[in-house]
């Protein structure tokens, strides 16, 4: 298959046209429309992110957080300019997949988290007609403090925990990346955590008053899981050789 239609498949996948986003979804910048032998996937599209692309003899790079946004400035220079330099100098072409690897009902950012942390009876929050935004899930009772060192183990990374929840947590709703404003949606869906991947100032008061606890687990860290089961999903359906660059971000 060669890059279009690597593009296409993945947009169909993940079912692009359902969801509105920040900035567009598939094809990025287009590349000499090779055939794809190797793709390499990372969350963010960095300039060291390409220059290892290129390095792996990359043929697609597939990320999280693309090169474009909506309220980008409307001028190349600068680290964009370098990095659009390389990618049309190597005739690799760049996917990006937002929110529709967020949401995806199997190899979401949040469903592959909720997996991993072994939540069960999986259902869905913040609905909308077309798409989910949340999961919750649950878990046998469990303390803050354990599920907080659980996080910590499954993500490498420590958590800003706010501990004013119930003694024992039972149901625990989950939306990676920077969803702080999603909180008390999942408060409303009846969670005793909510697991996320960024904090506010407002967050602290908000989990004291409703007595929910709050796990900030890193916006990076949350978000590695879904572009690692697409690249497993694509390498056993597509027979296709993949990379993920991790570029670590304590973000």
């Amino acid at each position: 298959m060669n890059q279009k239609e690597i593009v296409e498949y993945v947009n169909d996948l993940l079912v692009i046209e359902n969801i509105k986003d920040f900035g567009p979804n598939g094809l990025q910048v287009e590349g000499d429309n090779r055939e794809v032998k190797q793709i390499c996937f990372a969350v963010s599209m960095t300039e060291e992110v390409i220059q290892k692309s290129i390095e792996k003899k990359a043929d697609l790079i597939i990320t999280h957080h693309g090169l474009f946004w909506d309220k980008d400035p409307r001028v190349v220079k600068g680290p964009m300019k370098r990095k659009l330099k390389l990618l049309l100098e190597s005739g690799i072409a760049s996917a990006a997949y937002h929110l529709p690897l967020d949401f995806h009902s199997g190899l979401g950012n949040n469903y592959q988290l909720a997996k991993k942390l072994k939540l069960k009876n999986l259902e869905n929050f913040a609905e909308t007609p077309k798409y989910a935004e949340g999961i919750l899930g649950e878990l046998d009772a469990i303390s803050i403090e354990k599920l907080s060192q659980k996080v910590e183990e499954l993500l490498d990374r420590k958590p800003v925990v706010l501990p004013f929840g119930p003694e024992k947590i039972n149901k625990i709703a989950i939306i990676t990346g920077g969803a702080q404003s999603y909180f008390i949606k999942a408060i409303e869906a009846g969670a005793d955590c909510y697991i996320t991947g960024e904090i506010s100032e407002w967050v602290y008061t908000l989990s004291q008053e409703y007595g929910v606890h709050y796990i900030s687990a890193g916006h990076y860290a949350t978000e590695k899981f879904g572009l690692q089961a697409l690249a497993k999903h694509m390498s056993s359906q597509l027979s296709i050789q993949h990379d993920f660059i991790n570029i670590e971000n304590p973000i």
